[in-house]
């Protein structure tokens, strides 16, 4: 399998820059996710590692070696769609036997890959059934198998889930992610929705308006995201705005919100002294404890923050807590579904742990602009 890097790859259509001079690099046997809003260039960025269209600048590289030249049916990609790449007049077996035949197999080796790879998808015992009867998952199942059959080592998967229901699609993730490393094959998997990229990805490539944010491991983008956007786009946080006025050489203090306080770790590179910088705290990091009398007229202690209920509700399997701030600002927190209810117009104080606040330099565009997703 093949190392697959872009290197200042550039997509144009017209006037509209659909790729913007990206450069990043596939790992051999990676299971990549591309992340981002609609329209970002995800799935322009794998039509161009498919070869069905051309970069109008900039290099494709398998092992060090262009692509330009070569042909889509010569690249050993499988490439798998939301919706189901699938014949519904032929059986299961027919539909699998197409691929293998695609690569000019002798009867016999066609066989044998059908048997091999409806047992990899779990559809040996439906290979006589047409695929016009079959449900959501077992038409991706036989998509899948498919490909496979063509030799792919590489797979191409556009929103491969996308047509399935919830539950099922929590199942069917890992069972893509079990083939996938099973067969010791690369994936470049393409979604919108980025709890299903945080579950099956190796890495994720998150992507805005054509350009790669940020490459990193789950874990990298939900507690060191390098950008405001990623900050913004994975999980959920929220930002103040703020002004370093101390630095203890391991702490800095940080003024948000004109009069409180937030000690944080020293960040590496280190925001100079009265530097303008942006705070990110994601919203389950947040902890809201009643405020009492004597509080409510006085300087809370650093890393705690003065507000007001507006509303606390259940969202899903979360309880959110939504809050007005001094100066007009507000934030959600989620909590724990059994978390301590509140009611409209309780007064609070909300305490951020220092370890959970990340800082950014402040945008050269406003933070608004910055955490923009179209």
């Amino acid at each position: 399998m093949p190392e697959i890097s872009f290197a200042n790859v550039v997509k144009r259509y017209g006037k509209v820059v659909a790729v913007d001079d990206l450069s990043f690099t596939i790992h051999d046997g990676e299971y990549l996710g591309l992340l981002g809003p609609s329209g970002c260039g995800k799935t322009t960025t794998l039509r161009m590692i498919s070869g069905l269209i051309k970069p109008t600048s900039g290099n494709i590289l398998w092992d060090g070696k262009s692509m330009e030249k070569l042909d889509p049916q010569d690249r050993d990609i499988g490439y798998v769609f939301q919706h189901f790449a699938i014949f519904p007049h032929l059986t299961i077996q027919e539909n699998i036997a197409f691929g293998a035949i695609a690569r000019g197999l002798a009867p016999r080796d066609v066989e044998a890959v059908v048997e091999e790879y409806s047992k990899v998808v779990g559809l040996q015992d439906k290979l006589d059934q047409y695929a016009k009867n079959l449900d959501a998952p077992d038409l991706q199942r036989v998509g899948l198998a498919r490909v496979l059959a063509k030799g792919a080592k590489t797979l191409l998967l556009d929103e491969p889930l996308g047509a399935l229901d919830h539950k099922i699609r929590e199942r069917f993730q890992d069972e893509l992610l079990r083939l996938v490393k099973d067969l010791n094959l690369t994936a470049i998997h393409v979604t919108h929705d980025q709890n299903e990229a945080m579950a099956i990805s190796d890495r994720i490539g998150v992507m805005k308006k054509g350009k790669m944010i940020q490459v990193g491991t789950p874990n990298d983008l939900l507690f060191e995201p390098r950008e405001i956007f990623t900050s913004h786009f994975i999980g959920e946080s929220d930002f103040l705005e703020g002004v370093i006025i101390k630095s203890t050489g391991t702490h800095n203090e940080i003024l948000v919100l004109g009069d409180s306080i937030l000690q944080v770790p020293m960040s590496i590179p280190a925001p100079s002294m009265y530097e303008e910088v942006v705070v990110g705290i994601r919203r389950e990091f947040f902890e809201i404890l009643p405020l009492k009398a004597d509080e409510k007229k006085r300087d809370l202690p650093p890393n705690f923050i003065h507000g007001t209920v507006i509303t606390d509700r259940f969202v899903g399997e979360k309880r959110r807590t939504f809050i007005r701030l001094r100066y007009g600002r507000s934030i959600e927190v989620k909590r724990r579904p059994n978390g301590r209810p509140f009611k409209r117009g309780d007064d609070i104080k909300i305490y951020i742990h220092p370890n959970a606040v990340v800082v950014f330099n402040q945008p050269h565009q406003n933070l608004e602009r910055e955490m923009e997703v179209t």
